[in-house]
């Protein structure tokens, strides 16, 4: 009997060790693949703004680029999601390719909820600064989707 017992205590301990390392995976996971999710934009929809720079960080998981657009409306501010500084690199691109100050003009995805962001896919998205469109994707540089 006390045999059967400790089996028993011995199979409990077991899946709860097993579920909750299962539960920790799937906890670990889950940000991973929200990174990527494109849900927050517009996918069916581009914009295109002229602005001027204001900031571009070169770091991971994303460069984000802002930049103010002036209209009827007064001074706009606006963030970019773009690529990783990986993948910017291998199209030529580095930190200083994008200065405060630089005249650009954008096509991108804006957020669906209507705030000043968005996303710019290298398969649609366009930028020129100063007049000079820049790449994001060399020939034959097939990536992972």
């Amino acid at each position: 009997m006390l045999e059967r017992l400790g089996l028993a205590r011995a199979r409990r301990k077991l899946m709860t060790r097993t579920f909750f390392g299962f539960l920790a995976a799937l906890l670990a996971i889950a940000p991973a693949s929200a990174h990527h999710g494109t849900a927050t934009y517009d996918l069916s929809r581009s914009l295109t703004l002229r602005g001027s720079v204001t900031r571009f960080d070169w770091s991971n998981p994303h460069c984000l680029l802002y930049f103010d657009v002036t209209g009827q409306r007064g001074v706009q501010h606006w963030t970019v999601d773009l690529d990783t500084p990986l993948w910017l690199a291998r199209a030529g691109w580095s930190a200083e390719s994008l200065k405060q100050g630089d005249s650009i003009v954008i096509t991108f995805h804006p957020v669906q909820n209507g705030s000043r962001s968005g996303h710019l896919r290298d398969e649609d998205g366009k930028l020129s600064v100063n007049g000079k469109e820049l790449v994001f994707r060399l020939p034959g540089d097939d990536r992972i989707k």
